[in-house]
């Protein structure tokens, strides 16, 4: 798994390429601290790019859910960017397409 941090205008982007398990997912988790962190200070939202996902385990989407509910008592939105693939699947499987807001592209999401 790689990732890329770039902070725009109105969000942080959280670029997010390769397999998201159990052994990945600790990652992850460091770089979405980072990138809350990083929001908070400017009032930011969160924009995770999941197009280059491959592969997203139970361990992934469990990290969803809790950024998503600590981004709701901190004002800081998560925004999930899931076109299509294995984030997408694993999002509607899970009916978390119903809790995190999904967005088809960068654009999108940072448009709110």
């Amino acid at each position: 798994m790689d990732t890329e941090l770039d902070v725009r205008e109105n969000a942080v982007v959280l670029e997010v390429t390769g397999e998201v398990d159990s052994y990945t997912a600790p990652l992850l988790q460091e770089h979405l601290d980072q990138a809350f962190a990083q929001a908070a200070e400017g009032r930011l939202a969160v924009v995770l790019d999941m197009t280059g996902v491959s592969f997203l385990a139970s361990s992934g989407l469990s990290l969803l859910v809790e950024y998503h509910l600590r981004g709701e008592d901190r004002g800081t939105p998560l925004r999930v960017v899931a076109p299509g693939g294995s984030p997408l699947r694993a999002l509607r499987a899970t009916t978390l397409n119903e809790l995190i807001q999904l967005y088809p592209g960068v654009r999108q999401a940072l448009e709110g």
